[in-house]
């Protein structure tokens, strides 16, 4: 039986943790320092707890809840856990705070996580401006190494002042490294785990999601998918899961190849006026509260038999 915790934080950091039944009861102190406070997260992706895609939010995270002192890492003042709305005790063995749940059939074992802390502002009070150049440092970010691991990187030998902050990051975070007979930059093991990373969360979006881009509902309710005449529900989908749908956007577009061949490329990916295109279809998407949490739910229930019926003639 699988346990997975969805932690978030009131910043709109979000990862899924895969604990096994050993890990999950063990008592929940222990799991937020060895799991959530873990000092290497890429051995949490090595064994399949954590999503390489993720780990920049888990570090970020892990940012809000330590700090450090001679005797190691403590939790700072202030820092809260809730699971499923209830407090959590730190002496009390995690799994106790789990719900059972299906998905497409697999049961398993939820706990929806969430961190409070002061350093974490609510996403609704963070200035606009700021959260837009952030998660445009963070698309730049990932269009760059995606660049580099299609072929198209940057010669070591010039200047670029507009990606120099971001080339010095992923140089710190050892994603990329010098390729000395060609001098230009290419992605280390860890670059190369991490992009791995992305392209798996966007299969799994397609897998997830991709059935709700044409949803036709009658009158009385009943859905029928793909008919050409349905409206694209992956929007609200992605958000009532929890699923940023700025970020499955883009990585979606990169899994596709959308902008390998983008001649500008660097300058598009730190200009706003280009997020504004890419995400355009996102702005003007139904909202989860336009359709209903009820609605989506029998919606989501249809597509998910839909979906079984699809796997049991292949």
């Amino acid at each position: 039986m699988e346990y997975l915790i969805k932690l978030s934080d009131e910043a709109g950091h979000k990862v899924l943790l895969t604990l096994d039944e050993a890990a999950a009861k063990r008592n929940a102190i222990d799991v937020v320092f060895d799991v959530i406070g873990s000092e290497r997260p890429e051995d949490l992706v090595a064994n399949q707890t954590l999503s390489a895609s993720q780990v920049d939010d888990l570090k970020a995270m892990q940012r809000l809840v330590f700090d450090r002192d001679a005797q190691g890492a403590f939790i700072r003042d202030g820092v809260a856990f809730t699971a499923n709305g209830q407090e959590v005790d730190p002496d009390a063995p995690m799994d106790r705070y789990f719900q059972p749940a299906s998905r497409e059939g697999i049961d398993y074992m939820r706990c929806e996580l969430v961190l409070k802390a002061p350093g974490a502002a609510p996403a609704a009070q963070a200035s606009a401006a700021s959260s837009q150049d952030e998660q445009i440092r963070q698309f730049a970010r990932m269009m760059f190494l995606h660049q580099v691991s299609v072929g198209h990187s940057l010669d070591v030998t010039k200047d670029y002042p507009d990606f120099g902050e971001i080339i010095q990051a992923c140089e710190k975070e050892h994603l990329i490294e010098i390729d000395v007979p060609s001098a230009s930059y290419k992605l280390t093991q860890e670059g190369q785990q991490l992009h791995r990373g992305w392209v798996d969360e966007a299969q799994d979006l397609i897998r997830r999601f991709d059935i709700y881009g044409d949803v036709d509902v009658d009158s009385s309710g009943r859905a029928s998918f793909d008919t050409g005449m349905g409206r694209d529900w992956r929007v609200p989908m992605f958000e009532h899961e929890g699923v940023d749908p700025f970020k499955a956007r883009f990585l979606l577009g990169l899994n596709d190849g959308e902008w390998d061949d983008l001649p500008n490329w660097r300058e598009a990916a730190l200009d706003p006026a280009w997020y504004q295109e890419v995400f355009a279809p996102i702005e003007s998407a139904p909202s989860v509260e336009d359709l209903g949490r009820d609605r989506l739910e029998r919606v989501m229930d249809q597509a998910k038999a839909a979906l079984r019926e699809q796997q049991a003639t292949w």
